[in-house]
């Protein structure tokens, strides 16, 4: 006679047999998703200061162009200060509009200059030779300009531009101008990302042997580090370029009226098996169990491609300047051979149609509390009056359980917030209105 099982019966005996078979990290992602599985969503009740909390970072905002409608974002901080950073602009004089995640690590300081200044270096290869001649390179409102009543997204009045980092982007600008224009966008992202991440190394180092306040803190930006996910979308395309863990979600209606998830990013991680391929690849005559020990890159960092982290990048020459400006020199044991991080992206393009109903593009907080297809799931069944990232973000903190997510948002950011969850930021793009 068959035994008949009821769900949590079922989920005890199903999830340690699909854990024995993965990886740890795997096993407990597979636990979550078999165990969430069992419940439904709804719409927690919170506190007055709690909810408060949640949602004061969110924000929507209308777009007036020919393939986006709206888009809604939330941050939620755990670091303090919150070491994630997002931006929203538009290219200006164009349709083609800029969204982008960040996720810091090592401090919140080369996530801050990443989010002023990529979208400025993402729009000097997109725009076309004749669209160049006449933006100005110092005239920061003649390349990207925020959303029109975008007013937390504002970043121009947030970051001060000093020489350096003008005459970086002025040389590459005059560069810009004088080869020919990349064709692609996948090459010009790829060609963005490199450009910005080798500017902040160099600017990092001093220009003569005086080390000021300004070089402190240019090393400290290329000292710390950053993953981060961009969207373009323009033209009937989105092209979603990823670096790190941080993650983009394309949700698509099928013909039965569910949705559909598709993952446009690739995870940089050391537990990829493309990703260690490529290290050991390039690194041919080093020890693969140093290279990736405790499931780190040289034992340090688990990202394999991000922003800064020069003390995976520099040669051990250049690696003297943070020896003499830092107590912490950035060591690293059996540093052969540099550079060991990578920061060219993974580029996806994806033609848009009736289908494609919105875009999802979050840093690595948000995916450790929900699946691929819960996240879609969610935003097809949420509460009308509910903003989808913040929507998405209770989901993935409460995991159904109204008392964990109280207690997770009781707690204030800084270290003790940081051992319980991660900084969270979300953008969630709209294309079209059929929903």
């Amino acid at each position: 006679m068959m035994k008949v099982l009821n769900k949590s019966t079922a989920a005890a005996t199903l999830i340690p047999a699909v854990l024995k078979q993965c990886h740890w990290e795997e096993r407990y992602n597979s636990y979550c998703i078999l165990k969430r599985g069992l419940h439904d969503y709804r719409k927690f009740k919170l506190s007055e200061v709690n909810k408060n909390y949640l949602e004061r970072e969110e924000n929507k905002c209308q777009i007036q162009t020919s393939d986006l409608l709206y888009y809604e974002s939330n941050q939620l901080s755990s670091n303090n200060p919150c070491e994630d950073r997002l931006f929203v602009g538009q290219v200006a004089g164009t349709d083609t509009c800029l969204f982008g995640v960040i996720d810091g690590h090592g401090g919140w300081q080369c996530a801050h200059a990443i989010k002023h200044r990529l979208p400025y270096y993402i729009a000097l290869y997109l725009l076309d030779d004749a669209e160049l001649t006449w933006r100005k390179p110092m005239l920061r409102h003649d390349w990207v300009q925020p959303i029109e009543g975008d007013e937390y997204n504002n970043w121009l009045n947030d970051y001060v531009f000093d020489i350096r980092t003008a005459d970086s982007f002025n040389l590459r600008y005059n560069r810009r101008m004088l080869q020919e224009e990349l064709l692609g966008v996948e090459s010009q992202l790829v060609r963005a990302f490199e450009d910005l991440d080798e500017d902040i190394g160099t600017e990092a180092v001093p220009e003569g042997q005086r080390i000021t306040r300004d070089t402190v803190t240019r090393l400290q930006t290329a000292s710390a580090g950053a993953c981060a996910c961009t969207a373009i979308v323009r033209n009937g395309m989105v092209h979603v370029a990823g670096l790190g863990d941080c993650r983009a979600v394309l949700g698509s209606e099928t013909q039965d009226g569910n949705m559909r998830a598709t993952v446009l990013t690739e995870e940089h991680r050391t537990y990829n098996p493309v990703e260690r391929a490529r290290l050991i690849r390039e690194h041919p005559h080093e020890d693969e169990d140093i290279m990736f020990f405790d499931e780190r890159l040289c034992g340090i960092l688990q990202p394999t491609r991000a922003f800064g982290d020069v003390s995976l990048k520099w040669s051990t020459r250049e690696k003297v300047l943070m020896q003499y400006v830092f107590d912490d020199p950035g060591y690293v044991p059996n540093y052969l051979t540099p550079p060991y991080l990578s920061c060219t992206p993974d580029v996806h393009s994806t033609k848009l149609d009736q289908n494609s109903k919105f875009l999802v593009i979050a840093t690595d907080g948000l995916w450790d509390g929900l699946s691929d297809e819960e996240c879609v799931k969610l935003i097809q069944n949420k509460p009308s009056d509910v903003n989808s990232a913040t929507w998405l973000i209770q989901n993935s903190l409460a995991q159904h359980n109204q008392q964990r997510l109280s207690k997770i948002l009781s707690i204030p950011p800084g270290p003790i917030c940081r051992n319980v969850r991660d900084d969270i930021s979300v953008i969630v793009i709209y294309f079209n209105d059929e929903f």
